[in-house]
């Protein structure tokens, strides 16, 4: 018995000895958190409007003025259907095109809403946004203005629900999805075909009201051409719906087809005045529904019509004085920005003249919209072993209004006797806004390598956008590959 008891003796300390315990070892980021820094990451940021409604409208005065705009992701191209098919079955799509093209190089995305009324007339192709060939195919419609009917050199508005316009629009979308839909850069497109500006109201036109079965063959057309592109509706193409149990219905609608909103209306003057309570958002609830799955998007009002209208800063008398309780247009822009849970935003109006008036601001929105990754702790185990499940666990906290809807890879490396990485899912879809995840990583460290202290790495990367995504750490920490450093651990063997 004491024979054996010794015999068993070293080999219980024998193991003692080669197994490590199951001890862990932390390391705090938090110390290391930078929320100033402008992270220029993928799938998210700002846009800038050209052309807006109006082939000359917003053009860029100096390229540099969105090449060194922080985190400026794409050109939003708001064009009428006019432009780009002046005949039909002929399509110009050089317009469009020229500036796509420029800007990619620049490495620059593009959206877009292509409209089918406009207000003003001093093209041809403004005041027939629909091209004049379909009103001469046969298509019904009337030159309008404020519900007015004018004379034949008013804007033409076609009626929406015309059998012969809509015809003619969905080979128009057919030969635009063909050449564009899921195009590299192209980062969505707005239902366009209804209403003023393509916003879903005609409330500078005719006023004609229309109803869901009406609205329903447009979201129709967009969702059965774009497959690959995120479609995107306005708020009012739903709100201006006039029975409300439709209108409920055409909201639901829209989420079922996998749409996504924008609202356009973010301190307008009119909703200063009764949307105050809401930072000018009229249906945050729209929002709500679609922003877990789907990137939304937040148009400003016309940035110098803010200003001049006391509405950026509260003049005297201004609907901001009135009804803003004290805030600023910029604290509109934040409380907004929250509703809309917004992934792209844009400020609608001259980059030079937006950055020069708000440096800062436009660096925090930047981080606030969409995600906005703080890596807060990484747990490892006291030693890593060779020959046995490595388990890392690792705290996140998604401080942006929303979640990131493409997949990323955890990149981790381990640098010291050799280098070597693993390449794992992140888990990021599930890193909600304002919640803290915490994410067990398992890895198997590879039998060639050599035992002892390692330099711990890691980065995020998205394989769409083959870029690095960046975090809200001291940048001090990054080496020349964009690897965060961590700490030091120490790898032993385990051959059983």
């Amino acid at each position: 018995m004491n024979k054996n008891s010794s015999f068993l003796f070293p080999q219980i300390l024998f193991l003692l000895i080669m197994v490590p315990i199951a001890e862990s070892r932390e390391f705090d980021l938090t110390k290391f958190h930078d929320k100033t820094l402008a992270l220029e990451n993928p799938h998210k940021g700002w846009y800038h409007h050209f052309p807006d409604n109006h082939i000359n409208k917003y053009q860029i005065k100096d390229d540099s003025h969105l090449l060194n705009f922080p985190g400026m992701d794409h050109i939003y191209i708001r064009l009428s259907w006019a432009y780009l098919e002046p005949q039909e079955g002929k399509y110009n799509w050089e317009t469009i095109d020229s500036i796509i093209n420029k800007w990619k190089q620049h490495g620059l995305g593009y959206s877009f809403r292509i409209s089918c009324k406009e207000t003003s007339t001093d093209r041809i192709e403004q005041q027939f946004a629909t091209p004049k060939w379909v009103m001469q195919a046969g298509a019904e419609g009337g030159y309008f203005r404020s519900g007015e009917e004018v004379g034949d050199d008013g804007p033409w508005e076609p009626n929406f629900d015309d059998p012969v316009y809509l015809d003619k629009l969905d080979h128009f979308l057919a030969a635009f999805a063909e050449r564009y839909d899921g195009a590299p850069g192209l980062r969505y497109i707005d239902v366009g075909s209804i209403g003023d500006w393509g916003e879903g109201h005609t409330h500078s036109g005719s006023r004609k009201q229309y109803n869901f079965e009406q609205r329903k063959k447009h979201i129709d057309l967009y969702a059965n051409h774009f497959k690959k592109t995120q479609v995107i509706a306005t708020d009012d193409f739903v709100y201006s719906v006039p029975d409300l149990d439709e209108r409920k219905k055409m909201h639901e609608y829209v989420v079922s087809k996998g749409l996504s909103y924008r609202d356009d209306s973010i301190l307008v003057d009119w909703y200063i005045t009764a949307n105050s309570d809401t930072y000018t958002v009229r249906s945050p609830e729209y929002f709500d529904a679609v922003y877990r799955k789907t990137p939304t998007v937040f148009e400003l009002e016309h940035y110098s019509g803010v200003k001049r209208q006391g509405n950026w800063t509260p003049t005297p008398g201004s609907s901001l004085d009135q009804f803003g309780e004290g805030k600023l247009g910029a604290d509109y822009f934040r409380g907004a920005l929250e509703l809309l849970h917004a992934t792209y935003i844009g400020y609608h109006g001259d980059a030079h003249d937006w950055l020069s008036d708000n440096p800062e601001l436009t660096v925090e929105l930047l981080n606030q919209c969409g995600y906005w990754y703080f890596l807060n702790r990484v747990e490892t185990p006291d030693i890593f072993t060779v020959g046995q499940e490595n388990e890392i666990r690792i705290e996140w906290k998604n401080k942006g209004v929303a979640p990131a809807y493409h997949p990323y890879k955890l990149m981790l490396r381990f640098e010291g006797g050799g280098t070597f990485g693993f390449e794992l899912d992140a888990g990021n879809l599930e890193w909600l806004p304002d919640q803290t995840a915490i994410v067990d990583y398992e890895i198997n460290l590879p039998k060639s390598c050599t035992p002892g202290e390692y330099t711990l790495k890691l980065k995020l990367y998205s394989p769409d956008a083959k870029e690095d995504v960046k975090l809200a750490l001291d940048p001090t920490l990054i080496d020349n590959e964009g690897f965060y450093t961590i700490g030091k651990v120490t790898i032993v063997h385990f051959d059983g």
